[in-house]
């Protein structure tokens, strides 16, 4: 029994050590031994193509006019780029806030009943007509290049079906936050697997595909960032690209409750996108194969591995090597659950932080997964509180803002 704990024990440590630390290391001698880099080309379009920028909403009124407005300001020929919004069936004021900017470059839709995310994206993408199509959120806010930066992209690797751009996210004083630590590892690992055209899924706040490649979400999708172009290249091929320049921000989430069901929805997703993309986990697949194994099948497995290694550790605590292992243990898990009184201490705060953030994501990954294979996810979804949102508001004022001005202005009858 004990040479059974023993396995259990180092190779649920080995696991965990190579898909947050040891699979980085191995991209990065690869990359530097190969030198890897596409098939580029750094020249701009003779003639920008027509992009179509789609936007899924539901209950955003007090943030979809300031979104409206952020994407009718991005530097793109007004020509070749409309918005095409979908209200999932929204109770609020969305809809009629949007209809206020419903002009020959944006279209929307009213769509009454509410279905989920999957079923309004694939009914907008079968009305656009943009050689591109970028997808974005209502509460996610464009740089100016933004556009140009994604088309750029696709002229960068002309094997590209997706180019994901780089989100920041910022604290409510409207500054980037500096210390989401997880965040800047992924964008690390999204520039190494970048190399190989192998970026897995994309980031649903930016990101461009090209329109003739998509293929319909299936019933039941929650992550479709991520569904969106694994589904793309198990039927057309083609590489997903990361491209850094072309940035977006939003706000952190206010409250770990907020991260946490946010976390346990993204869970719920991955298990149903795994049923419809296995067949991109066999050898043939090759440097895709290798990231999906590394970077999402093992950390899935992460809460498992966790408890594995904890459990195994308990029997073997005669051993007083395993006794260390545990130590090492109690003292990560103690800094995580004591973050919120520690945050203040130099460098140990931050390390406290990151393990309480580490240990929300994979419970939170747990319940995920036991609500899908219970039959208990939803694809339909509960959008946060966005107050931070409109605190941070500029002060150029909106269509809606003066719109709301004139009639507070306006003489009563």
């Amino acid at each position: 029994m004990d040479v059974i704990a023993e396995s259990v024990l180092f190779i649920s440590l080995s696991l965990l050590f190579y898909t947050y630390i040891g699979y980085a290391l191995v991209l990065g001698g690869v990359n530097y031994v190969s030198r890897r880099r596409g098939t580029r080309s750094d020249q701009d379009p003779r003639v920008w193509p027509h992009i179509s920028i789609v936007l899924s909403a539901y209950n955003e009124e007090s943030v979809i006019a300031r979104r409206i407005e952020n994407l009718l300001d991005v530097d793109y020929p007004p020509d070749r780029m409309h918005i095409v919004i979908g209200s999932d069936g929204s109770s609020d004021r969305t809809s009629e806030i949007v209809r206020r900017y419903r002009t020959a470059r944006v279209k929307f839709y009213d769509f009454g009943l509410r279905r989920g995310k999957a079923y309004v994206l694939n009914d907008l993408l079968s009305r656009v007509t943009g050689d591109l199509v970028v997808f974005t959120d209502a509460n996610t806010f464009f740089h100016p290049d933004a556009l140009k930066e994604l088309v750029r992209g696709f002229s960068q690797h002309a094997d590209a079906c997706a180019v994901v751009g780089k989100l920041e996210f910022r604290t409510s004083a409207g500054t980037v936050n500096p210390d989401n630590l997880y965040w800047r590892y992924e964008t690390v690992l999204k520039t190494l697997e970048s190399r190989f055209g192998s970026v897995l899924g994309a980031n649903g706040a930016i990101y461009a595909i090209k329109r003739t490649n998509y293929r319909p979400l299936p019933p039941g999708t929650i992550v479709d960032d991520f569904l969106i172009p694994m589904l793309m290249r198990l039927h057309g091929g083609g590489s997903v690209v990361f491209q850094p320049t072309a940035k977006a921000w939003e706000l952190t989430p206010q409250t770990v409750r907020d991260e946490f069901w946010r976390r346990v929805r993204i869970g719920s997703g991955d298990a149903h996108a795994l049923a419809h993309t296995w067949r991109l986990l066999l050898p043939g697949r090759g440097m895709l194969a290798v990231s999906y194994w590394s970077h999402k099948i093992l950390r899935w497995l992460g809460p498992v591995l966790l408890l594995a290694a904890f459990l195994s550790n308990l029997w073997l605590l005669d051993r007083w090597w395993a006794q260390g292992i545990f130590a090492v243990q109690l003292a990560a898990y103690g800094q995580g659950l004591a973050s919120r009184w520690l945050r203040s201490v130099p460098l140990l705060g931050r390390v406290a932080t990151g393990a309480w953030y580490f240990m929300v994501l994979n419970a939170a990954l747990f319940v995920g997964f036991v609500k899908f294979f219970r039959g208990t996810a939803r694809p339909t979804w509960r959008t946060t509180s966005r107050t931070a949102e409109v605190t941070l508001a500029t002060g150029r004022p909106t269509m809606e803002k003066v719109m709301h001005k004139s009639q507070a202005d306006r003489p009563a009858a």
